[in-house]
């Protein structure tokens, strides 16, 4: 083998063999997200997963938490949901007022006879509360006082607080009705 023939060969396969680490070294590194080009900012992504309404679901009831058939409070089922209308869950506090029902007026909302305040601000909360299975938060809100009244209309009103965001809010109306079994005497429930 020719000088001339040796070295051109020993050229290519050293250009080939640099080219072949050039090409193994730019696909062993790791990819770099460029958060410039047509993608949200960080602002707009939190504004695009976090509540932007909440939903009193028809779960919602008052129910026996003891598995007796003696009401002791009211059993809330609520979904959070973000811009594009899917469940979320949220951070902040929510407000839970029960109200009687006013027939024939503009304001439904009769006198207030409850009001309980549950904050999520941990990981820890958010277990406590969250349903994975259905994406909603699962509250019991055990009452106090005096009996409330059974057959009649009541309004519970919701709302939510999140650091910086906007208060969001929802009513959900039911009747409350015992099974025949669990009527007492006096014609209301029991409070516990």
């Amino acid at each position: 083998m020719s000088a001339q023939i040796r070295r051109s060969l020993s050229l290519y396969v050293s250009f080939t063999t640099l080219l072949l680490l050039s090409a193994f070294q730019s696909a062993c590194q790791r990819g770099e997200i460029d958060d410039q080009v047509g993608g949200p900012t960080t602002d707009e992504l939190v504004g695009y997963y976090s509540p932007t309404q909440i939903r009193l679901l028809p779960f919602t009831k008052i129910r026996s938490f003891d598995d007796d058939l003696v009401p002791d409070g009211v059993a809330v089922s609520l979904r959070p949901l973000d811009g594009a209308g899917d469940p979320v869950k949220a951070y902040g506090s929510f407000l839970f007022e029960l109200y009687e029902y006013r027939q024939a007026t503009a304001d439904r909302r009769g006198r207030r006879l409850q009001a309980w305040r549950q904050t999520i601000h941990t990981l820890d909360e958010q277990r406590t509360f969250w349903e994975r299975v259905t994406s909603t938060y699962e509250f019991q809100l055990s009452w106090e006082g005096e009996p409330l009244p059974i057959d009649r209309k009541y309004i519970l009103a919701a709302s939510f607080e999140a650091p910086g965001a906007d208060r969001l809010f929802d009513d959900y109306v039911f009747e409350f009705r015992l099974p025949p079994q669990a009527v007492p005497n006096n014609a209301s429930a029991s409070a516990q």
